[in-house]
């Protein structure tokens, strides 16, 4: 019932359900005494004025002191600000607390389950805030335009942003739904799949829509284990290149990419429209797996979709080195990220 969710509020606010009921009784009847108010109520003048007062020190009721005082509601535009700031401030108190909390090492390259809605959204929600180079999207459009808003303030603080819309089946997408998206610097359309977000190559959170069908849909995992991820990011690489383009801006240089076959793309088509590039890789020596990174000119893009072979070839001081992505065997180094610029 709606007058429970005003009983809620109260509650939350650490404020007794007799209080709501003098807040509620005044807004409903008017400004009153606190002796006609206790006769509404059917309760004693000192639960009242003990009610009058808590409600009044919070700026809830307003008093007009004559004789006998009257007592009037503020309105409910009042008391939800109220909440709000009341919530705002426990909840800042509440995470400086938390995160002054000394953490021990967690165990790290896992899968997590979640069975929350909410829950799956504010980890979907999270995961596009702590993006710091690219970020793998996929769903329906209702989906993308729930999380729309993190997409765009993480597009503008310099993510790669690839986002991939699922058309429903025999129900092809019209410009006017996909409209809100526009400005998603990437948009393609592929063939209905799972609805997920992957963040630095290092975080998926997935909610697959089969489960959904099973109403199960508050069923979802948090996945930080790098096979499942590269995985993952091979299966949205494969969709991406056969998927239909809505909008594909060339990325905006320099630009931070950890997926190595859609860097690859990327440094296909500007090295095809002229610009000269150069790239700092992070990642390790194949042949001894030792960590390192280098420096060059890139000269070439390689890229096999039968094979699988894909590479950049590399100038560096050294001489030429071919960067693979994770999987790489045949090449020199394999890339975790790179840095990509215009050399001048």
């Amino acid at each position: 019932m709606e007058s429970e969710k005003a009983l809620e509020l109260f509650k939350k606010m650490g404020l007794g359900m007799f209080d709501a009921q003098v807040y509620l009784a005044l807004l409903s009847l008017g400004p009153l005494t606190a002796a006609r108010l206790a006769e509404e109520l059917g309760a004693t003048r000192h639960q009242v004025y003990t009610s009058l007062k808590r409600l009044f020190t919070r700026g809830l009721v307003e008093v007009s002191k004559g004789k006998p005082a009257l007592y009037r509601a503020v309105s409910p535009e009042i008391v939800v600000d109220a909440f709000r700031a009341e919530m705002s401030k426990l909840s800042e108190e509440a995470l400086r607390y938390m995160s002054s909390i000394e953490r021990r090492a967690e165990i790290s390259h896992n899968v997590w389950v979640l069975r929350s809605r909410m829950g799956l959204y504010r980890r979907f929600r999270s995961a596009i805030r702590q993006a710091e180079k690219d970020l793998l999207v996929c769903g329906s459009v209702a989906f993308i335009k729930r999380l729309l808003g993190d997409l765009l303030k993480a597009q503008r603080r310099g993510v790669v942003v690839f986002s991939m819309v699922y058309e429903p089946p025999n129900k092809p997408l019209s410009v006017a739904t996909l409209s809100p998206l526009k400005e998603l610097a990437k948009l393609k359309i592929a063939i209905s799949g799972e609805h997920f977000v992957i963040s630095d190559s290092s975080l998926a959170v997935i909610s697959y829509r089969k489960w959904r069908v099973l109403k199960e849909s508050n069923y979802g995992l948090v996945i930080e284990e790098p096979l499942f991820i590269n995985y993952m990011v091979t299966d949205f690489f494969r969709n991406w290149y056969w998927a239909r383009t809505v909008r594909d801006d060339p990325i905006e240089l320099p630009a931070k990419l950890t997926v190595h076959k859609l860097a690859l793309l990327e440094v296909e088509r500007l090295i095809r429209s002229g610009v000269r590039l150069r790239g700092e890789f992070e990642g390790w020596w194949v042949e001894t797996g030792n960590p390192g990174r280098i420096k060059g000119s890139i000269s070439e893009v390689y890229m096999d979709l039968r094979s699988g072979l894909m590479y950049f070839e590399t100038k560096t001081s050294d001489g030429f080195v071919r960067v693979g992505g994770p999987d790489a065997i045949v090449e020199e180094f394999a890339m975790k990220e790179v840095t990509i610029e215009r050399e001048e």
